[in-house]
């Protein structure tokens, strides 16, 4: 569905609603990108990413692949800013991917205590923006996850990424996950890719206890 995977270059979005295996699906590309000898950048800001679960999905390998995996665990919006904006001194001609997951849950979080709505806004464009050049500028996977709410409408309620005029704006790869009444089988909507919203396609994937899987392997 996607041409043969995320492409080297671009930023791609993942959403959807919790537990619909958008912290699998980075884990398994992080660990597939390091199994080519590729490093990866990961910043975890939902504090997601467990052991237990990158043993799971990279098997006997786990301790090669982990050397080639930097984790940053963020607890603040500003502080996941000034970690974005770093990335720069960690990218040399190794470097293949970066992940942040998710890029809006901690400035979901900053509401709260928000001096200015608008200056949070514009941090959050700003990192955004910075991924989707660092991706272009160096050629590496930059991926970013985000959590959703509920947007009303005449007819029906639908979800949308937190702060979707932003996440939408840069990538050129957009994903959504749903569930199904299936709890085990996902469905993968892709909703732009090339950085076009006019060719369109899913597909259901099984989500097992060693990641992501073709429905029926």
């Amino acid at each position: 569905m996607l041409h043969g995977g995320f492409t080297f270059g671009e930023l791609a979005l993942i959403y959807g609603e919790a537990a619909t295996g958008k912290t699998t699906t980075v884990i398994q590309a992080a660990t597939a990108s390091a199994a080519k000898g590729l490093k990866v950048v990961y910043i975890d800001s939902d504090h997601s990413f467990t052991q237990q679960r990158f043993n799971q999905i990279v098997g006997g390998e786990s301790a090669d692949i982990s050397e080639l995996i930097t984790l940053f665990f963020p607890e603040t919006f500003s502080e996941q800013r000034r970690i974005v904006e770093s990335l720069e001194n960690y990218v040399t001609s190794k470097l293949g991917m970066v992940i942040v997951d998710s890029v809006s849950s901690l400035y979901r979080a900053a509401f709260s205590g928000a001096d200015s709505i608008f200056s949070l806004n514009r941090d959050l464009s700003r990192q955004v923006a910075y991924l989707g050049e660092l991706a272009s500028s160096h050629n590496i996977v930059c991926i970013i996850t985000s959590q959703v709410h509920s947007r009303l409408t005449p007819t029906t309620a639908d979800i949308e990424p937190v702060a979707r005029r932003t996440v939408f704006h840069f990538p050129r790869l957009i994903m959504r996950i749903k569930n199904t009444p299936k709890p085990s089988v996902k469905q993968f909507v892709l909703e732009r890719i090339d950085g076009s919203d006019s060719v369109r396609g899913s597909c259901l994937v099984s989500l097992q206890e060693n990641g992501l899987r073709d429905v029926g392997s």
